[in-house]
């Protein structure tokens, strides 16, 4: 609780600045459409907080949302007597009328100029009205989009308040702002509710609004882990000299980070001996794909630091072999009959079946990967040669003939049930906001819940991946090449392909030699 004010002031004892201020709001409040009774009420609050400010030595210009706080938690004992609202209460918090009526007056000082503030509040308004047309573009109902806007509004009047220029917006001032103890006037979501995961959502959008205008810092807390910034270099090696995307960048950094936790930030302590030692102790609860992922990543790791010169080259040659080896399994896929179930499953007449389906059969008849699925634009699609440009993994563009059922489905989508805006890629969500899918996952996801409608088990669990598989092995058995096979799934490497040489069990034990002693 705090400490009650050390000395008390009568009415009298205010000085000429507060009292000319307050025969100027007098005259303001005149104005308004307030009853008398109202007013009187407003100028015994008013008398209060000024009172209150000479006491705790506090100037005009620095009234902000910090001291009406200050105000409304004091013990009260402003030396009672009456003017205009009544006697003060000693010894107990100002009531929330009393607050309110502050409010007015600190409008008041803004107005005239008698406290310091930023001066964005004409600005602000017009801001939440060019946002409102902006989510109103995305689809959002009417009820959403005024939801938006409360938010918003209560985002520029809280910074108002606390005299922060929007320029100043950081992710800290958002955090605050979820969780300040609001005093704002107006009706504005409680503590509860602004702390929920929706309005968190709403007031970022409105910041990322302000983004695309310039008026704000990227501030918005970014859902991705950021990139660990101990191992920038390596990042800007891998872009630069190894031509990665972003996303392996992404899984690079996992995995060296995660595996600096035992090897340490100093490479001139890098032996062959602690490099095995802190692998093979990641191998015990790792599967054999993990374990893979770890080796590759350590590899990367130690050849670019031998580029830097920061460790001997050879080092790289003391990571251990994985048993994983890739052509040990035949590949699983579905049968004809079986994707042709799949994609029936989307047969329906709503927009997201019309979507899904024209997703489907691209995947199944091209053996496209869910990011080639993710990334296609508008102006990838050559109508006039049945054909789309794709660059997938290696970012190089392949043509690609498209079949005429997958054409139609697409054909279906654009012009029937895709939403009108401006995004110009081709397959996005079937809610508002209509943007792309944010990662490819949700293409595999889909697969999976059209794979569980048509009651067909996943042979490897990779969603779109499956797909991808099938439609080489229903190549291969339909009579084409491996040349053709690795040209369609567009593999720069031919050896990617051979997996798919034993697709036909009939044929590979004709040609497989008989064990010794005849034991098959």
């Amino acid at each position: 609780m705090r400490a009650p004010t050390k000395r008390n002031l009568t009415d009298q004892e205010l000085d000429l600045a507060s009292a000319k201020c307050l025969a100027e709001f007098h005259d303001y409040l005149d104005q308004s459409r307030l009853s008398p009774g109202s007013i009187h009420k407003t100028l015994g609050s008013a008398r209060h907080f000024l009172v209150w400010l000479r006491c705790s030595g506090i100037k005009l210009p620095h009234v902000d949302d910090a001291v009406l706080r200050r105000f409304r938690d004091h013990d009260c004992v402003c030396l009672p007597h009456k003017c205009g609202g009544g006697l003060y209460k000693r010894h107990a918090p100002p009531p929330p009328a009393t607050i309110k009526n502050v409010q007015r007056l600190i409008r008041f000082l803004e107005i005239s100029g008698r406290t310091q503030t930023p001066g964005e509040i004409e600005t602000g308004c017009r801001l939440v009205q060019e946002f409102e047309d902006w989510v109103a573009s995305e689809g959002h109902t009417p009820n959403m989009i005024a939801q938006f806007c409360a938010r918003s509004r209560h985002l520029l009047i809280w910074l108002h308040r606390c005299r922060i220029h929007m320029k100043d917006l950081t992710a800290e001032t958002l955090e605050s702002f979820f969780e300040h103890d609001c005093l704002c006037p107006g009706k504005f979501d409680g503590f509860a509710a602004r702390a929920s995961d929706y309005t968190i959502y709403s007031t970022r959008k409105f910041v990322r609004f302000l983004e695309s205008r310039g008026l704000v810092p990227d501030v918005h807390i970014v859902r991705k882990k950021p990139l660990n910034p101990e191992l920038h270099a390596f990042h800007t090696w891998l872009r630069q000299n190894r031509g990665l995307s972003e996303c392996t960048v992404r899984e690079y950094d996992r995995e060296v980070s995660d595996l600096l936790r035992s090897l340490g930030n100093n490479p001139d302590m890098y032996d062959a001996a602690l490099v095995r030692e802190v692998l093979l102790s990641r191998f015990a609860n790792a599967s054999k794909r993990h374990a893979q992922r770890l080796v590759i990543a350590m590899r990367m790791y130690l050849r670019f630091l031998s580029s830097t010169g920061e460790c001997p080259a050879s080092l790289a040659g003391a990571v251990p072999r994985t048993g994983l080896w890739r052509l040990a399994t035949l590949p699983r896929y579905l049968t004809k009959e079986d994707i042709e179930k799949v994609i029936a499953s989307c047969d329906g007449s709503r927009t997201v079946d019309i979507r899904n389906r024209a997703i489907l059969l691209l995947l199944a008849r091209l053996g496209l990967r869910a990011g080639d699925v993710r990334f296609l634009q508008l102006n990838d699609i050559d109508w006039k040669n049945a054909e789309i440009h794709v660059s997938g993994k290696s970012r190089r563009v392949v043509r690609l003939p498209l079949p005429q059922d997958a054409g139609d489905a697409l054909l279906a989508y654009i012009e029937q049930t895709r939403p009108r805006v401006s995004e110009q890629t081709v397959f996005l969500r079937s809610r508002a906001p209509y943007r792309p899918f944010a990662h490819s996952t949700a293409i595999s996801i889909l697969v999976h819940r059209a794979l569980q409608r048509a009651g067909v088990d996943s042979p490897n669990g990779q969603g779109a991946h499956d797909l991808r598989h099938s439609a080489a092995t229903g190549l291969l058995r339909s009579g084409a090449s491996l040349e053709t096979v690795g040209a369609l799934l567009r593999h720069e490497c031919s050896t990617t392909t051979e997996i798919y040489a034993k697709v036909d069990l009939a044929m590979l034990q004709q040609v497989a030699q008989p064990w010794v002693g005849d034991v098959q």
